[in-house]
């Protein structure tokens, strides 16, 4: 939000500068971002005569100028066409520093030089190069009347001020005007905020030329319209244009000049309508069941959505609501009457509008933020008094308010211990109100112990007795409360259980090396498809962008983007992990009616596991360097021996409870990498942490088993398969064979070579049993091996490798 210091100083008695102004504004909580000079008073311009103009020798279209500029005759070459002798122009003279850059952006110093060999001492300018103006078609004429020698600033009218760049949050829609931060100043600066504007207003009739009606009263509380008749169209004042350039808005004319003008005064966006083009004499505020293509200002044709909030005449839209009028409706060169709209329109609706055509303009950045509903009327009426003394316009004795939903002031009580309390003071009520008088409250009551305030409409952010506190505080200034001299010790609320579960796995996670990331939750629906059934995922009604369409249903996106990022950047060794939520459909939703909503886990590795070296070669990762991590993450939970572990027909490693699916660890297909450009292998295990809390509780607290005392009995044999069997599926089957004496099972070698025959491999077995009761023998363990090997052999037509 752009403030002009010298419109502050119209408002109030300010008597700091520039920068003082912007500290103090800081500190009231309306955070300064810069301050900037605009304008200058252009010293080492001045007027200068142009004697005699001639052709250059060496260029077609550069001129040899002798000028006059009082104290000396200088020649000047220039390149303007329209330069011709016996005018006054403006001449920066050698060593002049205009308000303007270089392409490098060093300051523009005028200094002597040679253009094709003829000498130049100074240049003669044009608008945009004195920072006046923005055209470039010709050098600058002034009135022939004028001295030669005469500085610039003397001559003309130079506009100079100070830009105060204020990083507005959303909750002070009061702060998007002058008056409003003019306001904020003069109440912590004890001065008078002199309105500009006066809101005792007669009750008048409505206006008989025109009939407005609002059907969608949900969506525009309330409409105001006034009309002037018999304007003329003209370029503004320059007091006008000064103000709205020095801020950053372009002057188009008078009419549409002062409508912008109020907005930036008052913090109510107006709208001028040309009222002879309003077609039955009517407008109508409403929205439609059906999409409707509309023509914008911009002379952009916009589709927009069913529910869009128009304004429309008789016959067709005119305006996006709050937003931007229509192209057949604006104030053009012929307008004579004008209706003036000023309104109040639901804030969720514009903020909706404006998001989904892309659309923001000065006047919904306010609508969205909510603007004073008690503003309409008198916004309107100071618009028509400034159309009426700059445009010659004749007020009509009438206005239309019409107002179907009224906002109450909200009233808050203020409890005096309540203030001292949480801001560390000793505040009398009496202090209390002399510190919140400035912000136009009204005092309903007052006693040693409260105040009680009706809260003006202009602050919807004060809701509760703390906003209030804020508001003392803020204008008291923090700095002044002094230190306490002691403190209150108090010991920090305890973790809860999923709180230590997330601190414990990103700890965990940190420990092994993986390093954290964090990516968005939404994102692209061509990417989305590659993951899934998009018919399974949460797409979003509303996208910001096309990158923000569908909330991510695993946390691979977020790795993928992040490698390919990396890679693209010369790293080549990336060891992620990351934390976050992730969604689908599903018939009971977690918060929300058929949203599934669930916390993962994700630990990604891609590219080289070593680098290159002059004795060895780079190693890329492989799965088993993420399997160990893994495991090692899941032995911290004390889950690896609870969970089942099974390949699937993808190759996928899955780790099961119960026969529910708790995560898994895969090698990322080649066509997600291919996608992302990602060339070496990538590697990824996700797993929902939700249910690892899940199954925490099933199984319960630890329980404290004692050492046998009796020794483990190893026994190894293997056995020969196809090449095509997995040795999961013959652990799993082992391990459901042997029984409960079995206490370990490993995999100690696989063996592939001609001695076995074609596609036939080795499968190694190491098997450890142990009895709390005895101590085992082979006669024992024997009867289970046999079992074992036959089990295999019918299953899996496995032979016993002697």
């Amino acid at each position: 939000m752009k403030i002009s210091y010298n419109w502050l100083k119209e408002l109030i008695d300010l008597d700091l500068s520039p920068e003082e102004t912007a500290e103090k504004l800081t500190l009231i909580g309306l955070e300064v971002e810069e301050v900037t000079q605009y304008g200058s008073k252009l010293d080492g311009v001045v007027v200068g005569e142009v004697l005699e103009v001639k052709d250059h020798p060496n260029a077609d279209r550069l001129y040899i100028c002798r000028v006059d500029i009082g104290s000396d005759q200088h020649q000047i070459i220039c390149g303007a066409d329209n330069v011709a002798a016996g005018q006054k122009v403006p001449v920066a003279t050698v060593g002049t520093t205009l308000p303007v850059e270089t392409d490098n952006g060093e300051p523009f110093t005028i200094r002597k030089a040679k253009l094709r060999g003829e000498k130049s001492n100074g240049m003669i300018c044009a608008e945009d190069e004195l920072g006046l103006g923005d055209d470039h078609s010709g050098i600058m004429v002034l009135d022939k009347s004028l001295e030669p020698g005469t500085p610039l600033h003397k001559a003309i009218d130079l506009y100079q001020d100070f830009i105060i760049d204020i990083e507005l949050t959303p909750n002070r829609p009061d702060a998007t005007c002058h008056v409003g931060v003019a306001r904020d100043l003069a109440a912590a600066l004890n001065l008078e905020l002199k309105k500009p504007f006066d809101n005792d207003f007669e009750e008048v009739k409505p206006l008989d030329e025109i009939d407005i009606k609002i059907e969608s009263p949900e969506k525009c509380h309330r409409y105001v319209g006034k009309l002037v008749k018999d304007v003329t169209i003209e370029e503004s004042p320059n007091w006008l244009q000064n103000r709205l350039k020095a801020i950053g808005v372009r002057p188009v004319n008078n009419i549409v000049d002062i409508t912008n003008y109020v907005m930036f005064e008052l913090g109510q966006p107006l709208h001028g309508f040309d009222a002879d083009t309003i077609k039955g004499d009517k407008i109508i505020v409403k929205d439609f069941d059906e999409e409707i293509e509309f023509e914008t200002l911009d002379h952009v044709k916009r589709t927009c959505s069913a529910g869009t909030l128009f304004i429309c005449d008789g016959k067709e839209p005119v305006a996006i609501a709050g937003v931007m009028g229509g192209v057949d409706s604006e104030v053009s060169d012929n307008t004579k009457n004008v209706l003036i709209e000023s309104a109040y329109f639901d804030p969720a609706t514009i903020r909706k509008t404006a998001k989904e055509q892309m659309l923001q303009s000065d006047a919904s950045y306010r609508f969205e933020r909510g603007v004073d509903p008690q503003l309409q009327r008198i916004a309107a009426e100071r618009a028509a008094e400034l159309m009426a003394d700059i445009a010659d316009g004749n007020i009509v004795d009438a206005c239309t308010d019409t107002h179907p939903i009224k906002t109450e002031a909200k009233k808050i009580t203020l409890r005096k211990s309540y203030v001292n309390r949480l801001l560390g003071t000793d505040f009398s009520t009496d202090k209390i109100k002399s510190i919140l008088q400035g912000l136009e409250f009204e005092l309903l009551d007052k006693n040693e112990k409260t105040l009680t305030y009706s809260i003006p409409t202009f602050r919807p952010d004060l809701e509760r007795e703390v906003d209030l506190i804020e508001e003392v505080g803020r204008l008291f200034d923090y700095n002044n409360i002094p230190t306490p001299k002691h403190g209150k010790f108090t010991s920090p609320e305890p973790l809860t259980d999923w709180e230590q579960l997330l601190s414990k796995a990103k700890e965990t996670a940190k420990g092994m090396q993986f390093r954290e990331i964090y990516s968005n939750s939404l994102m692209p629906e061509e990417d989305a498809e590659l993951l899934g059934n998009l018919d399974n995922m949460i797409h979003t009604l509303n996208p910001i962008s096309t990158d923000m369409t569908t909330l991510r249903p695993s946390l691979l996106y977020g790795f993928l983007t992040s490698v390919a990022y990396n890679f693209n950047r010369k790293a080549k060794q990336v060891r992620f992990f990351e934390v976050g939520n992730v969604f689908e459909k599903a018939k009971e939703g977690t918060y929300h009616s058929n949203i599934k909503e669930e916390t993962n886990i994700l630990f990604g590795l891609a590219g080289f596991k070593t680098i290159e070296h002059w004795k060895t070669d780079p190693e890329h990762y492989d799965v088993f360097d993420l399997k160990a991590p893994v495991e090692n993450f899941l032995q911290q939970f004390d889950l690896l021996n609870a969970l089942s572990q099974q390949a699937d027909e993808q190759n996928r490693l899955l780790y099961t409870f119960e026969d529910e699916e708790i995560g898994r660890i895969f090698k990322i297909p080649k066509e997600l990498t291919d996608n992302y450009d990602i060339e070496l292998p990538a590697f990824a295990a996700e797993f929902s942490l939700t249910k690892i809390q899940e199954v925490h509780k099933q199984l319960g607290s630890k329980q404290y088993e004692e050492v046998s005392k009796f020794p483990a009995f190893d026994f190894d044999f293997g056995v020969v398969v196809d090449s095509h069997i997995k040795a999961g599926d013959l652990l799993q089957t082992i391990e459901e064979t042997a029984g409960d004496s079995l206490k370990e099972l490993d995999v100690f070698d696989v063996f592939e070579g001609e001695s076995l025959g074609e596609n036939k491999k080795s499968i190694a077995f190491r098997l450890s049993f142990l009895d709390k009761e005895k101590t085992l023998t082979i006669k024992d363990v024997e009867p289970i091996i046999n079992k074992v090997l036959k089990v295999l052999e019918n299953q899996y037509s496995a032979k016993l490798r002697q």
